[in-house]
């Protein structure tokens, strides 16, 4: 693993971090696009839809996260595999939430 690839999966994480940080406790909507929030129903908007967007940006954000720290400690690319199960099953949720509460992805 080179250095340059380590440095950029760390920043890329931390970044998704944040945004999850920002979207499921800060609550801060405006970092959605806006189709996903324009379509809710208000009482969705109060909190229940940020949070479980908070989620699967979270889950995304470890899967980025493990990547370099797993493949640093296993001396291996096992890494890899964890990070992007956890990046698949993050990105799924989240779509799963758009649909479930917009009714369409698109």
């Amino acid at each position: 693993m080179e250095l340059e690839e380590l440095i950029v999966e760390i920043v890329i994480g931390l970044f998704l971090l944040f945004i999850s940080y920002q979207i499921g406790i800060k609550e801060n909507i405006t970092l959605l696009h806006g189709y996903h929030y324009t379509q809710l129903d208000p009482k969705d908007k109060k909190g229940v839809y940020k949070k479980k967007i908070g989620i699967g940006t979270l889950l995304v954000s470890i899967g980025i996260l493990v990547m370099p720290i797993i493949n640093l400690i296993s001396h291996s690319e096992l890494g890899y595999y964890i990070g992007l199960i956890l990046i698949v099953v993050g990105v799924f949720y989240i779509i799963f939430i758009i649909v479930k509460y917009n009714g369409k992805l698109i």
